[in-house]
């Protein structure tokens, strides 16, 4: 699908319903706990909403152990398109991936982690702190001219502690709030595919 150029229009009949279809859960439902097991549809996809797509474009994270960073920007870039209902600027995650002392950069890290920072500090765009694929030699004071661009409210595990989650709970997480980021363990063999 192509991206919409004209996202966030509120002069086209379509975008409302879109929009509409895309917050029904949230202004259905006070909580996620709350959406009926028998409510939840056999597909749901924020790609195309009524022809609209309530995520950004998917970006390589290159060679640096960051997946976990460009996810969680990804993530709050679509939460913040579906709650406002118009386009959003691109977060960086170079800005996490250097000034985020709680991570290990492009060596890894949580992106629960960068929830935090976001609760306590902020988020800045791409423009000013554009992605690089390395944090070495990068320093955080070089993003200190940046403008906030987001915060976060509220950084929560999905079933409310690491490991308490369900397929059933983090399909209703996605229907009232938007997509989640999620880790996966894998083993060491993994990386040959």
């Amino acid at each position: 699908m192509e991206e919409n150029k004209n996202f966030g229009s509120k002069s086209g009949k379509e975008f409302d319903e879109a929009l509409k279809k895309a917050q029904s859960w949230a202004k259905q439902y006070a909580t996620p706990d709350d959406i009926p097991d028998d409510k939840i549809p056999d597909s749901y996809d924020f790609r195309d909403i009524g022809g609209f797509d309530f995520t950004n474009a998917l970006r390589d994270q290159g060679a640096c152990g960051s997946c976990y960073t460009v996810s969680f920007t990804q993530v709050v870039e679509s939460r913040l398109k579906l709650k406002y209902g118009k386009k959003v600027p691109v977060l960086s995650p170079q800005y996490l991936l250097t000034c985020n002392y709680l991570t290990e950069g492009c060596d890894g890290g949580w992106s629960f982690f960068h929830g935090y920072l976001a609760e306590n500090g902020y988020l800045v765009s791409e423009k000013c702190a554009p992605y690089k694929s390395k944090t070495k030699g990068d320093r955080c004071s070089k993003y200190a001219k940046c403008k906030p661009i987001s915060k976060i409210t509220e950084s929560y595990f999905i079933g409310g502690a690491y490991g308490e989650s369900s397929e059933k709970k983090m399909m209703k997480e996605i229907l009232r709030n938007g997509i989640v980021n999620g880790e996966l363990n894998v083993p060491r063999i993994f990386s040959f595919y």
